[in-house]
C-alpha cells in the first residue's frame, strides 16, 4: 500500500514538473503566438501522462518530445503537427483574417487576392491559415481557393502570372470592351496575382484567371510580369511613392490593402511593391533590420521605418516610413504626413529607434519574394 502510495506521489510530482517543461519549451520555440501554434498541455490520465495538442512546427513538436525525454518523464506522445503541404490562394480583392473563427473576432490582418496561404485547420466555415509572412489568423472557406501539390506547383512555376501594379484600385470585366457597372468581374487592388490566359490583348486590356477561375479582362497597363516584378532592386523612392499614393486613407485596425490600411499593413504594402516581404505587427518589424537609435534621426534614409510606442515601457505601438529632412509618412486616422524634428510644424512623435530594411534583405522577417517558396519553385533562376 505505501509502495502504491510512494509511486502515485512521484507520477504526481514528475506530472507537475512536465507542466513546467511544457512552459519551458513553448517560452523557447514560441514566444510568438502570432507565428507558432502552440496549444500543447501534458495530461494525467489514469497512471499515464499524455502529451496531446497540436502544433504548427515540427521543430517545435521534436523540441517538446526531446525535452520530456531528456528529463527522463514517461509519458505518451499523442501531440500533432499541422500540415505543411496544404495550400490555398486567396480568391477576393481583400481577405479579413480574424483571430479566431467569427465574423465578430478581431481582425488580426488581410490578404489580398493571389496571396499563397498554408491550411493549418478547418472549424465550420472557417480555416486557420498562415500568410507568406509567418502571420496565423481565421479565414472564412469563402475567400480561399484550396489548390493540390500539382496546382501550387504548377502555379509558382508560371511565368504568365501578372501582379497588380496599379497604385489605385483597377477592375477586371467579363469582356475587352465592357466597362459598365454591371460588367465588373472583380476589383483588382495593388498587389493582388492573377495568371494571364494566353489569349492575345484587346483593346488594351489583358484576358486572367483569377484564383477561383474565373476570368476578367483588366487593364494591361495596370499588370506587371510577375517576374519582373520579384526582380525589383531596392527602391526607397518606390516604396515612398507607394505609401504617398495613398494619403488619406482611412486607418483600419488589421487593414492591409490600398482600400484601407493600419500603420504596419502601409509599411508592408508600401515594400511588397517594391518585392519584399516583412512582418506583420509594427512590434516584429522593430525586431528585424538594423537598428537605428532615435538621437540619429539625422541621418535616417529613406525608407527606414520608425517605431514609436511607450518611452517608460519601450512597448512599440505604431510604426511610420521616414523619407527625408525629418519627414516621414504613417497612417494614424488617416495616411499622412508629419514631422520627427521638434522645430516643424508638422512634428508628431519622435521614435523609441528605428530600423533600416535595406541592405539587411535575406536576414529574419526581410525577405525578397523572388526567394519565398510559397511564391516561387526556388530552383527557377529570377
Amino acid at each position: 500500500m505505501r509502495i502504491s502510495i510512494f509511486i502515485t506521489a512521484l507520477a504526481l510530482a514528475a506530472s507537475a514538473h512536465a507542466a513546467d517543461y511544457v512552459k519551458e519549451v513553448k517560452a523557447q520555440v514560441a514566444p510568438d503566438a502570432r507565428q507558432v501554434v502552440f496549444e500543447v498541455e501534458l495530461a494525467r490520465s489514469g497512471n499515464k501522462n499524455i502529451l496531446r495538442g497540436v502544433t504548427s512546427e515540427q521543430s517545435a513538436r521534436d523540441a517538446m518530445v526531446k525535452r520530456l525525454r531528456d528529463a527522463g518523464v514517461q509519458f505518451v506522445d499523442s501531440l500533432k503537427v499541422y500540415p505543411t503541404d496544404r495550400m490555398a490562394i486567396v480568391s477576393i480583392p481583400v481577405a479579413s483574417l480574424r483571430t479566431r473563427g467569427a465574423h465578430a473576432g478581431e481582425m488580426a490582418t488581410q490578404a489580398v487576392m493571389g496571396t499563397p496561404v498554408r491550411m493549418l485547420e478547418k472549424k465550420g466555415e472557417w480555416w486557420r491559415v498562415q500568410t507568406p509572412d509567418g502571420y496565423i489568423a481565421w479565414v472564412p472557406e469563402s475567400s480561399i481557393a484550396e489548390k493540390s501539390t500539382d496546382e501550387m506547383a504548377a502555379w509558382r512555376a508560371d511565368d504568365g502570372r501578372m501582379i497588380v501594379s496599379e497604385l489605385w484600385q483597377t477592375r477586371a470585366f467579363y469582356t475587352p470592351d465592357a466597362a459598365g457597372p454591371r460588367d465588373v468581374v472583380t476589383d483588382l487592388v495593388l498587389g493582388a496575382i492573377v495568371q494571364r490566359s494566353g489569349i492575345p490583348d484587346e483593346n488594351g486590356r489583358t484576358e486572367i484567371i483569377l484564383p477561383d477561375g474565373r476570368r476578367g479582362w483588366a487593364p494591361s497597363a495596370a499588370l506587371t510580369p510577375i517576374k519582373e516584378w520579384a526582380a525589383q532592386d531596392f527602391d526607397a523612392q518606390k516604396i515612398l511613392d507607394t505609401a504617398y499614393s495613398m494619403e488619406g486613407t482611412p486607418y483600419l485596425w488589421g487593414g492591409m490593402s490600398t482600400k484601407a490600411i493600419d500603420c504596419s499593413g502601409l509599411v508592408k504594402v508600401s515594400y511588397f511593391n517594391n518585392g519584399i516581404i516583412l512582418m506583420r505587427d509594427a512590434s516584429q518589424q522593430a525586431l528585424t533590420g538594423k537598428r537605428l537609435e532615435a538621437d540619429q534621426w539625422r541621418s535616417y534614409e529613406p525608407g527606414d521605418l520608425m517605431f514609436i510606442g511607450n518611452a517608460k515601457t519601450g512597448r512599440i505601438t505604431h510604426v511610420a516610413i521616414y523619407d527625408h529632412d525629418g519627414k516621414y509618412i504613417h497612417s494614424s486616422g488617416r495616411v499622412k504626413r508629419n514631422s520627427v524634428d521638434p522645430e516643424s510644424p508638422d512634428y508628431l512623435y519622435s521614435p523609441l529607434h528605428s530600423a533600416r530594411m535595406h541592405g539587411y534583405e535575406g536576414t529574419r522577417g526581410i525577405t525578397q519574394a523572388r526567394n519565398h517558396p510559397w511564391y516561387f519553385q526556388l530552383s527557377n533562376n529570377l
